[in-house]
């Protein structure tokens, strides 16, 4: 019996000791585990600091442009396509359709409408790709395409539909463009 109780008192020393060592090799990985966290997040700090400085930060903001400029291209890419098909579909179902003969300067107009906004599609792209070169803003190109948006606008007017206020902003919008143009080419003559 006393041998059962030295037995029985060695395996519960024994299971102390087991007990208490796990416990200590349990806190030592959870302390060097916690040690190893801490020491990811002060670097995950420090490289978030590095990305967040004002150079590395405009540096992000930089190529988010590039990329936004490129999808841009895309897109007005295939808005110039699809704006060629129609002028061509346009073209060939008005113009060969000898039924509206007496329509046809109504329909010259509109044929030139959809002519000047292919040619306002591709200005676009001319800023898009402009930006793309020089990652600046073209102001010049701005206003001649703003022109070519408000003789588009001009052209295609029906003057029986319109009033004189309507005709006198036309002309107010196309004099301060052509004087805005004229100061930006004159302004970057000097400085070439």
């Amino acid at each position: 019996m006393q041998r059962k109780h030295k037995e029985s008192l060695v395996t519960q020393k024994k299971n102390k000791f087991d007990f208490s060592t796990n416990i200590f090799f349990y806190f030592l990985t959870f302390d060097l585990l916690l040690q190893r966290g801490a020491k990811q997040m002060r670097r995950l700090f420090k490289t978030f600091r590095e990305l967040t400085t004002d150079e590395n930060f405009i540096h992000i903001i930089e190529n988010i442009e590039v990329v936004v400029a490129k999808i841009l291209s895309f897109c007005m890419l295939f808005v110039i396509l699809a704006a060629i098909g129609d002028l061509i579909i346009f073209m060939f179902r008005e113009l060969l359709s000898f039924g509206n003969y007496g329509n046809f300067y109504k329909t010259l107009f509109k044929v030139f409408g959809l002519f000047l906004n292919v040619l306002i599609a591709l200005e676009i792209l001319e800023n898009i790709t402009g930006y793309l070169k020089k990652h600046v803003l073209q102001v010049e190109l701005v206003i001649v395409t703003s022109l070519i948006a408000v003789a588009r606008k001009i052209i295609i007017l029906d003057l029986d539909k319109v009033s004189g206020i309507d005709i006198i902003g036309l002309g107010i919008a196309v004099l301060s463009l052509s004087v805005s143009y004229l100061i930006i080419r004159s302004s970057n003559s000097k400085t070439k």
